[in-house]
């Protein structure tokens, strides 16, 4: 395994608050990119003579008289065998644990996983450190993954941060909710995060460790990529293109598929995976984004845009871009959004005082007039312990003008946002969330909140959304997939 998500026992970074950590106290220095729990054929470990040097030096820097308890902690482990600590379990920080951090960041002598023979380039381990006898001792506590996934396959309340708006829920009514899972079809696994729409409507549901497909009636397994002999492949992004073939981010490889598997060589394409893949229908593109920077397909020729090509873009870290019907490149890097026009220029809203500074923009639509939709990450948060960031949602009228809907100035529930989609049948926009479930605004000031406790639909952690050619809504859930279609 290689990439993101807990439903399919991967991580990314802060964009995904509610899954890049284990523990509740998060440290705040790690570069988490990509990272997988605990994975590889060789697991990620440490040189066992200096680790036992490093206890003792805790041991005989503490005062540990009386003292009783155990500490876990969340370590990233990269292919170079750096480590730093990226959350631990106690909550009140005390002083023992600011050592165990303080020695776990200073400690250099990891062992990197490794795939086929092949290093990770991050790992999450955890580390149990307890204090018997007045002595510190510790050790690496392997994930049993049947035991954490299951720990993720129920459905958790929503968090409502909004605690003024009130949501009369009118529309609830009109909608028709059927969901699949594991109990009711032959999907494989209810942990969704990632799927598309193909030119015949059918969903491709990256499900687990498969690719299943679904017509509206069944699921099937699609046949397995033999491209890498001996390696079970694992994918994060997914996409179709105009020509109805698959696009895939695989272990370490970009992949297609149109009734046979295909793979990309990184020496001839530039990247060997992607956080996302965005298909623009309308220029006939597949957009890339990588932490190689922004990786353009079009009439068969890779182009990548990076900070050596344009040096307004704030980093090579993209993790998602779209072009608008006005032909404007828009992408969101974990340093702030940039946008090219038609003419090749290139905005920084690093540089102006827009409510996109300080922003990376992490989905996006368009309706019928060109008013632009964004879903928001605030990546320089002042407040690193923070879960309800100045993010929510921005709209950018085709004048050009601005407005942030967030938990303070709108009915938003929650203002950390997974997806954002405009219905040109009603008029109202949909956005996902992942604490509080659905919301449908209407664009005239109401706003509507539905999850688990008020709706049929299963969970408060929803993901990925699209619409089919009807005009039916699908929700990639934690507890399966979700359908919503008036009656």
């Amino acid at each position: 395994m290689n990439k993101i998500t807990v439903a399919s026992v991967i991580f990314f970074i802060a964009l995904n608050s509610t899954a890049q950590n284990l523990f509740p106290t998060k440290v705040e220095n790690c570069k988490t990119d990509k990272f997988c729990l605990d994975c590889g054929d060789e697991k990620a470990s440490y040189k066992v003579d200096k680790f036992e040097k490093m206890i003792e030096t805790i041991n005989h820097e503490l005062n540990l008289k009386g003292v009783k308890g155990s500490l876990k902690v969340q370590v990233l482990v990269d292919s170079r065998g750096n480590g730093c600590v990226l959350s631990h379990t106690d909550k009140t920080n005390n002083l023992i644990s600011q050592k165990i951090v303080e020695e776990l960041n200073n400690f250099n002598n990891w062992i990197p996983a490794k795939t086929a023979k092949k290093k990770e380039e991050k790992v999450s381990i955890t580390l149990l450190f307890s204090v018997k006898d007045d002595v510190l001792s510790g050790k690496i506590e392997r994930v049993d993954m049947a035991e954490f996934k299951a720990s993720f396959d129920k459905p958790t309340s929503p968090e409502i941060f909004n605690k003024t708006y009130v949501y009369k829920n009118e529309s609830l009514s009109k909608y028709k909710f059927t969901i699949w899972n594991t109990k009711n079809s032959a999907l494989s696994d209810n942990g969704l995060d990632h799927f598309t729409l193909d030119q015949n409507g059918t969903l491709w549901l990256l499900v687990d460790n498969n690719v299943q497909t679904f017509n509206g009636k069944e699921f099937k397994t699609l046949e397995l990529n033999e491209l890498n002999p001996g390696v079970k492949e694992d994918y994060f992004a997914i996409a179709c293109d105009n020509k109805n073939s698959i696009w895939f981010d695989g272990l370490k490889s970009i992949y297609s598929y149109n009734t046979q598997w295909n793979k990309y060589d990184v020496k001839n394409i530039g990247i060997d995976g992607a956080w996302d893949i965005v298909n623009n229908d309308k220029t006939d593109e597949l957009f890339f984004c990588s932490e190689k920077g922004l990786t353009i397909l079009s009439k068969g020729k890779w182009q990548t845009i990076n900070k050596g090509t344009l040096p307004e873009l704030p980093s090579n870290r993209v993790y998602y871009s779209k072009r608008d019907k006005s032909g404007r490149i828009w992408i969101g890097t974990f340093d702030g959004t940039v946008m090219i026009d038609n003419d090749g220029k290139a905005t920084s809203y690093e540089k102006t005082e827009t409510i996109l500074k300080g922003k990376c923009i992490t989905a996006m639509d368009e309706d019928e007039n060109g008013n632009l939709y964004f879903t928001l990450f605030e990546f320089n948060r002042k407040n690193k312990q923070s879960v309800n960031n100045d993010e929510g949602i921005a709209i950018m009228t085709k004048d050009g003008n601005f407005r942030q809907y967030t938990t303070e100035n709108s009915g938003m529930p929650f203002n950390h946002t997974t997806c954002i989609l405009y219905d040109k049948n009603e008029k109202c926009l949909w956005i996902s969330t992942d604490r509080a479930g659905l919301i449908r605004y209407d664009l005239n000031g109401t706003w509507e909140n539905y999850h688990n406790e008020n709706s049929e639909i299963p969970t408060s952690y929803i993901s990925k959304m699209v619409f089919d050619k009807n005009g039916n809504l699908f929700l990639a859930t934690r507890q399966g997939l979700v359908k919503i279609e008036k009656k």
